[in-house]
């Protein structure tokens, strides 16, 4: 159970505020009528998440600190350029398959940024699986708990004469910035 409230936390904590931005970017255009399409990209997010983080604590993939920290917020920059390039209303292709292939490519990256502190965190001895099943399921739960805020909100604001392509400009140009900054900060070279 444990494992499962740090998911969650991890998810919620505010110093790892480069996952909200990727959430944000990644959902810049959806509204609470686009529900089901953002569980499922969160979930894309995740199972790539947890990929790497089952690699990496199981000792198989050791990358360089610094480059996971510089390219984090290349992938917000990314999403949040791609939403953008996309436009409000490009039918169909909020839920290409290529945004969902990106979208666990992304959370590979993510993944590598936490994954050395989950294998501090794990008891000594114990397997690897299910703490990782019951973190990463804490993972989904804290996404899908600020997504479904995040909508909410957007649907406030489309009822109030917000459009989705005013919305999506706002959040991929808030995200999109910050990631730059964050990448110029993090520069690993």
């Amino acid at each position: 159970m444990n494992e499962i409230y740090m998911g969650v936390e991890h998810i919620t904590d505010l110093d790892g505020y480069d996952h909200l931005l990727y959430l944000l970017a990644l959902v810049a255009w959806a509204s609470l009528a686009d529900a089901w399409r953002v569980a499922l990209l969160a979930t894309a997010f995740t199972l790539g998440h947890s990929i790497t983080l089952l690699l990496a604590g199981m000792g198989w993939v050791h990358v360089d600190g610094a480059w996971i920290e510089f390219l984090i917020p290349v992938t917000i920059a990314a999403t949040a350029l791609w939403n953008l390039r996309r436009g409000a209303g490009a039918k169909g292709q909020r839920g290409s398959k290529l945004t969902y292939l990106a979208t666990v490519g992304f959370g590979l990256i993510h993944g590598l940024g936490f994954s050395s502190f989950f294998r501090m965190m794990r008891e000594e001895g114990e397997g690897i699986v299910m703490p990782l099943l019951r973190f990463n399921f804490g993972v989904e739960l804290g996404q899908l708990l600020i997504l479904a805020v995040c909508l909410a909100l957007a649907s406030l604001g489309r009822a109030a004469g917000v459009t989705a392509r005013e919305q999506q400009v706002f959040v991929c140009a808030v995200t999109g910035t910050v990631a730059f900054l964050m990448i110029l900060e993090r520069l690993p070279f």
